[in-house]
């Protein structure tokens, strides 16, 4: 089972995204912030890192950019999930292994978990009809 960390400031999209995950059979956690985030991919070891770019602590790019500092075979891969597109965020959009737009569509990141890059018309399309996996899976009642 992949270990995927999902990191993101607002609550909401990490719980989600971490819920989706989970229903989907993957083993998945979450940080609001980029230095927590840090030290539970040192403890977690994930396959993967979905990380946003704006973060309180350690952005999104910083996050990349130690975690593949300490990588061996290329884990874990680090994958941007954001609403900036490329090249509106503050840092080289190169230290992803691959970058996605908000909201991305299930299949796009089931893809990309799979270890296929997704192509670029993928990458900033808006969702489509969503696989079964995420069918009964709803969000956070708000406060």
């Amino acid at each position: 089972m992949q270990k995927i960390l999902v990191v993101d400031d607002d609550p909401a999209n990490a719980i989600i995204l971490v819920k989706l995950l989970q229903h989907c059979g993957y083993n998945a956690k979450f940080e609001l912030s980029g230095d927590a985030a840090f030290k539970t991919a040192a403890v977690f070891e994930p396959d993967i890192v979905f990380v946003d770019l704006a973060l309180p602590g350690l952005n999104g790019y910083e996050i990349a950019e130690q975690l593949k500092k300490n990588r061996s075979n290329g884990v874990p891969r680090v994958i941007c999930i954001t609403g900036y597109a490329r090249g509106q965020g503050h840092g080289d959009d190169s230290i992803f292994d691959d970058y996605l737009l908000k909201p991305v569509d299930m299949r796009t990141l089931h893809r990309v978990i799979d270890g296929e890059i997704a192509e670029p018309a993928e990458r900033d399309q808006r969702p489509s009809n969503q696989p079964t996996c995420i069918s009964s899976v709803q969000a956070p009642a708000s406060r």
